[in-house]
Formats: C-alpha cells, structure tokens, sequence
C-alpha cells in the first residue's frame, strides 16, 4: 500500500539519513563565523464563515497570535532557533491555549532546505485546501516533525512529516505525511500535492473503535501567462483530486475521483482566485469539507495591498456555490514580522 511504503521510508529517514547527516556535519565544521539570530511577530486574522449547507458549519474565527524565537546560525548553512507562538482568540479570557514550542533545526545547502523539530508553516507548507484546510494557521501554526525540499530553476520538489499526536495508554498515534512538485516548461507547468492522514489507535484498545487510513492527492497541468501580459500574475491548471478512505474492519478503501481546476489572476494588489470542482464526493480528513459536495466551485475577490518588508495585509470576499446554495466568507489578515541579527565570531 502507498501508505505503508511512504510510512517506512520516513521511519528510515529519521532512524539513519539525519543521524548520518548531523555525524558529518560536526565533524567538518572546524571555524565558524556565528550569528545570533532573532524573529518576532504577530499574526491577526478575523474569519467570519456565513455557511448554511450540510457539507460544513459556519463559524467566526477572530483573535491574534503572538511569536517569538532566537537563535544561532553556526554559518551560512546551519541554524538552530527557539521560542514560542501564543493564541489570543477573541472572548476567550477563562480559556487561554497553552503556547505552540518553537524548536527547530534549520540546514541549506544549494539546492536542500531542511528542518527538523517544531517549526512554523507559514509559507513553508502550501497546498490546496482540498487537503489541508486553512484554519491549521490559526490553529496549529507550527510543523511538529521534518520537511525537506529541492529546489532547482525548472521546478522544485517538498516533502515534510507533522507528528500531531503521540501514541499513550489513552491518546491516539496520528500523523500527517505530504509532499508538493512544481516543473515548469515554458510558460507551461506541472504541479503534484499529496497528503496521508494515519489515525491509529492508544495503546490499550477502546472497545468497537477502528485505525483510520485517509489522504488525497490534486495533480494537474498549467499555464503561467504573468510575464506575457501585462499583468502581475495569471494562472490557469486543470486536472484531477482524488482521495482515499479506510476504516479498518468496516469498510475497504474508497477512492473517490474528480476534476479539479483553478485560476489567479492580479493586478497592483487586487486579484480573484477560482476554483471549480465536479465529480465523487470527497473524504479528506484535513481538507476543506465543501469538497464532500459532488459539485463545488468557489470565488476569491482580495486586496494584498498592505506589503513591506515587515508587514503583510489581505483582505478577502468569497463566494462558494453547492448544489441548491450560496454562502459568503470574509477575511482580514495582517502579519507583522520583526527579524534582525548579530554577527558573533568565535572558534568551534
């Protein structure tokens, strides 16, 4: 099974590539010019959700978060950082969350990008919501486990690993696998997005409950028209989204397929995204719930005007259409980010 195959290749990773790798690397480091390294920011997003269909509930998502991590980087190549992101959301004062733990190793090297620990996803992890809904950066901001990219002019490749619960007598062992490609010919482009869902079980078993097998994948074929017209951006991709689900003793795998399409286009901060869906019903765990629907298409009218080199702002309308209904969303985001550095020469 693609699962399993994928679940071993990543038990190897961490049990001899990354041990290997880190051996090499302190090994061959002898002088090293170090810098201290400082990020600080903040994340404020008010979401309100007008859903009145079956697939999804409507709901407002407003409040802040807060983050902060410092570090070293040991040279051009390697950095180690720590801190932490805290959630304010909205009326919750009796009901504050615990801190997210940022701890995280960091190594680039022409044409790798590599982290291990606990690292945050923004801009990092980007995939279509059919697999992996947008509230994960309001909710759970930081990648608990690895990624790894390549990156080369004609295109680039990811994969990551997010741990998001560790197996007790009483809570269950889960994780995320996923991965992103992108090649470009031309004007023309490739892109691949998948994601694995494991839901298993605690390790003493709960009567009448069943491990869980889920995931999806969107693979289509573009144009990219933004440096022949005179606009900022302008693309169009089509293909297929599918998805798997089994739940063990009750039912084998379903794999449900559709059609999969959508357009950007942007001019001086203004844009308008569509997305248009046709075919099975959809079961993706993490994913958007509009795409259980047969048929879902969706429209983005936005304005990213708010841009520097330390703040980002976008504000959002969106129209989404099922069968028989209409709903609205509105957005508000801005993200403030603080960073800075100190070079600090020592002998290793």
């Amino acid at each position: 099974m693609p699962f399993l195959v994928f679940s071993q290749m990543f038990q190897k990773l961490v049990k001899y590539i990354i041990p290997v790798y880190l051996l090499i690397f302190l090994l061959q480091v002898r002088s090293v010019a170090q810098t201290f390294d400082w990020k600080a920011g903040y994340h404020g997003f008010f979401d309100n959700r007008e859903y009145f269909n079956r697939f999804t509930s409507d709901q407002t998502i407003f409040g802040s978060r807060i983050f902060a991590e410092a570090g070293f980087s040991i040279n051009e190549s390697n950095h180690f950082s720590v801190g932490l992101n805290a959630l304010y959301e909205f009326g919750t004062k009796n009901h504050l969350k615990t801190p997210d733990i940022i701890f995280y190793y960091n190594a680039t090297k022409e044409p790798f990008n590599f982290y291990l620990g606990s690292f945050p996803r923004w801009k990092l992890i980007n995939q279509p919501l059919f697999l992996l809904t947008d509230t994960l950066n309001y909710y759970r901001p930081n990648v608990e486990g690895m990624f790894l990219s390549f990156r080369k002019k004609w295109g680039y490749h990811s994969l990551w690993l997010d741990w998001t619960s560790r197996q007790t007598n009483t809570t269950r062992e889960t994780f995320l696998i996923g991965g992103t490609g992108h090649f470009d010919a031309g004007v023309f482009f490739y892109e691949h997005n998948f994601m694995m869902y494991h839901f298993a079980a605690p390790s003493i078993p709960i009567p009448e409950d069943h491990l869980r097998d889920n995931g999806g994948l969107t693979a289509v074929l573009g144009v990219n028209l933004s440096s022949r017209l005179p606009v900022d951006s302008l693309t169009f991709s089509s293909g297929i989204a599918l998805s798997y689900d089994r739940l063990r003793n009750v039912y084998d795998f379903r794999f449900p397929v559709g059609w999969y399409s959508e357009l950007y286009l942007g001019y001086k901060g203004f844009g308008i995204h569509g997305t248009f869906y046709i075919g099975d019903p959809q079961t993706v765990l993490y994913g958007d719930r509009f795409y259980g629907s047969k048929s879902y298409q969706r429209l983005d009218f936005y304005y990213s005007g708010i841009r520097s080199s330390f703040i980002e702002g976008k504000i959002r309308f969106s129209v989404h259409f099922v069968p028989g209904v209409i709903d609205y969303s509105q957005m508000l985001v801005i993200y403030v980010s603080l960073d800075g550095h100190r070079q600090i020469n020592r002998k290793f």
